[in-house]
């Protein structure tokens, strides 16, 4: 029993809306940049993989992860998440200087 599908002309505007963040993300990798969602959340980081389902953006933590603080190596080596975000909920993508 199918409970929802997509109208074609709504399947139509989503592949499209995807196919041009893609597009638009793959141009951009190992940049810093702010991507904004449909929800309203917004993120700044790097670029770092690009597919046509999802976009995965490196997020700098702003301060150590509580337990796993090791102050005998470098912050830098383990300070970094990586957010998969799906390509057709995204709103705006802006380089960030």
């Amino acid at each position: 029993m199918v409970i929802y599908e997509a109208k074609p002309d709504c399947q139509k505007v989503v592949k499209q809306a995807k196919e041009e963040a893609y597009q638009a993300c793959s141009q951009y990798v190992n940049r810093y940049v702010r991507l904004q969602r449909m929800s309203g959340d917004s993120f700044e980081g790097y670029i770092v993989h690009v597919d046509p389902e999802f976009v995965y953006l490196q997020v700098p933590q702003q301060q150590p992860a509580r337990g796993f603080f090791n102050p005998y190596y470098p912050n830098y080596y383990y300070n970094n998440t990586v957010l998969p975000l799906v390509l057709f909920g995204l709103l705006a993508i802006t380089l960030l200087l």
